[in-house]
């Protein structure tokens, strides 16, 4: 055995010096190709040495979601790896998964229908590596996310194992947030435009925002918002959250602060004491007005509470009223005329025809000969002809239309049903604050994509990524059934009015 591990040893160092001096040599004369190789060779390696838990590389990875190269981002990484080592695996059958086909399952597939239908009448090239809005790049990445949401689902994994998934979110959430929202401000700056278009003036800080809903959905998986006051440290915490989530500018960023709050409160107290929050929360708003009329709060945060009646200056409650106009404006315009969309009932597809690509062409080199006259910004147009609509339903509506819209939907409000059940039944053990914190963003997402904002890649990534997690969990998690039992259980569970063993699963 030792001489093993003295072979072991001598092998890897000489790999290490020969790939000491080949970094050497190359980082002198390229140094981005040498890294980008090197980080290549580590993420392969990480892979092979994880094995069968490959998974948790991939919860990390969605977790992290920053922007890498050629409009890939780590979540399509991070997917892209988890399917090929797991088909890997179970070519060399060890892989442990178990197949199941209920209510969710059934879902996903009427999604998959809605863009599959989308497809097969609006048929595009499959450029996997090009831009986002061209070709079929946005397909492909909708099929990766549905196969890596559908292989988690089916994994048996050690309870451990989640309780590193867990960890891995948070810490993947703690370093994506500041790094996404960096970068995409600096893309906006060098265009010139703000979240909205109504310039880059604004000073809003997204980055806050984030970390700001990643501290409340980690107290609020600790311990209950009431009780927090008792101990200054997570009081401190949740004071310092929703004061950045204000500070950040965002409306979406305030009403997703109330809503992880009101959701803490109702599964640690039930439905009156949320209702007693609401209105704590309302109290705090109007405190926070009569503060504002001694010492003004800072513009972005005046902002950010414009929604809500008080004192805030007039600039702020113009330039929010503004962005909300400039946003309704495009959405009168989809939905009302036949423009934008040509089949509002199933939908024009993903990405742009060849036409609405030359028009936008055209305004890009300042062409005036494709303007439609309705009295839009370019920047409104242009946006138009991407499908950013800053809408998630108005999206839905152009992409698989209003029957797709009903249907995703509808997919949405049963996995947050899934995983209400879910967290009722983790109440009291060890696994509540697990399933709380993953599940909590697929459980108010309906909410969000349809009120607050919404995009529909980004609600296809969430729909897909928290089906496999929550299906993962019910799968593995050692919590009684008994608890709040769904359907599903209860037809597994009882059969001819006896209690039965739920089948085993398939390894």
């Amino acid at each position: 055995m030792q001489s093993n591990q003295s072979i072991k040893g001598i092998a890897l160092t000489i790999l290490g010096g020969f790939l000491a001096i080949w970094l050497g040599v190359n980082v002198v004369t390229s140094q981005t190709d040498t890294l980008l190789k090197v980080a290549g060779v580590v993420f392969l390696i990480i892979c092979i040495l994880l094995g069968t838990r490959i998974w948790l590389l991939f919860v990390f990875f969605v977790s992290l979601d920053i922007p890498l190269i050629r409009g890939i981002n780590t979540t399509e990484v991070g997917q892209a790896a988890f399917v090929g080592f797991s088909l890997l695996l179970f070519a060399v059958r060890r892989l442990r998964f178990t197949f199941r086909f209920g209510e969710l399952e059934l879902w996903m597939l009427l999604v998959v229908a809605c863009i599959v239908q989308v497809y097969m009448r609006n048929p595009v090239g499959l450029n996997i590596l090009g831009g986002g809005s061209v070709g079929g790049r946005p397909y492909m990445v909708a099929a990766v996310a549905l196969v890596s949401g559908w292989l988690l689902s089916t994994l048996i994994v050690q309870p451990k194992e989640i309780k590193w998934a867990y960890f891995l979110t948070f810490s993947g959430e703690l370093l994506g947030a500041p790094l996404t929202s960096l970068r995409s401000n600096a893309g906006m700056a060098a265009q010139g435009i703000g979240e909205a278009g109504m310039g880059v003036g604004e000073a809003r800080v997204p980055w806050i925002g984030g970390l700001a809903l990643l501290t409340i959905r980690w107290v609020t998986s600790k311990v209950s918002p009431f009780q927090a006051i008792l101990k200054p440290l997570f009081l401190i915490l949740l004071l310092a959250a929703v004061a950045a989530a204000a500070a950040s500018g965002y409306r979406n960023m305030v009403a997703t602060a109330g809503l992880m709050l009101l959701a803490g409160v109702y599964y640690y107290h039930g439905l009156f004491a949320t209702i007693l929050a609401s209105l704590a929360g309302i109290m705090l708003i109007a405190l926070l007005s009569v503060v504002n009329l001694i010492t003004p709060l800072p513009g972005t945060m005046q902002r950010a509470l414009s929604p809500f009646p008080g004192s805030w200056e007039e600039q702020y409650v113009r330039d929010a009223g503004n962005s909300t106009d400039w946003r309704v404006e495009m959405w009168k315009e989809a939905l009302f005329t036949d423009y934008w969309i040509k089949n509002k009932v199933l939908g024009d597809g993903l990405g742009m025809t060849s036409e609405e690509l030359e028009r936008m062409q055209d305004a890009a080199y300042g062409k005036e000969g494709n303007r439609t006259g309705s009295g839009m910004t370019m920047q409104q147009e242009n946006m138009m002809l991407t499908g950013s609509y800053h809408s998630g339903p108005v999206q839905t509506i152009r992409t698989v239309g209003y029957v797709g819209l009903l249907v995703i939907l509808c997919a949405m409000f049963r996995l947050s049903v899934h995983i209400h059940r879910l967290i009722k039944r983790s109440r009291g053990t060890e696994w509540f604050q697990v399933t709380f914190f993953m599940g909590l963003p697929a459980l108010i997402y309906p909410i969000e994509f349809t009120f607050i904002y919404g995009d529909f890649k980004a609600a296809m990534s969430i729909l897909f990524y928290g089906f496999g997690i929550v299906r993962m969990l019910e799968c593995n998690l050692p919590i009684s059934q008994s608890v709040v039992p769904s359907r599903e259980m209860k037809h597994q569970r009882f059969r001819h009015g006896r209690l039965t063993r739920p089948p085993s699963p398939v390894v």
